[in-house]
């Protein structure tokens, strides 16, 4: 009978665990992570922070920071399309195409300093 007992409380607790990692990844917020993926977590955290300061990411740029990119491209011979501001396919091929050039990360999308040299070249 006890042994009936602790399978149903391991079952619900089971059961209640999944529910709330459900209802966290939902939020993006997890109630509690298993402490063997804390330390390769701890890791990514440190790894982002450190890319983070030495090249800050910006999530959308100006028309007139993308034309800026586009006009650096240009001048390096790398953009062939209009200078219009628009981060198009063209843009994306040609930074990928500057960065490789330049030995940098070779991501196609703009960041602070790809934008920076760009302004200066």
């Amino acid at each position: 009978m006890r042994t009936l007992a602790l399978v149903a409380a391991m079952t619900a607790l089971t059961l209640s665990t999944s529910v709330l990692a459900a209802q966290s990844s939902a939020n993006q917020q997890p109630a509690s992570k298993p402490a063997a993926s804390h330390a390769s977590d701890t890791a990514k955290k440190a790894s982002t922070s450190a890319t983070a300061t030495s090249t800050t990411k910006q999530a959308s740029w100006t028309k007139a920071e993308v034309k800026e990119a586009q006009e650096g491209l240009a001048k390096e011979g790398l953009y062939k399309g209009k200078v219009d501001g628009t981060f198009n396919a063209d843009t994306h091929k040609a930074l990928k195409e500057y960065q490789k050039k330049n030995k940098m990360p070779v991501t196609g999308q703009l960041d602070d300093n790809v934008l920076a040299k760009l302004k200066s070249a």
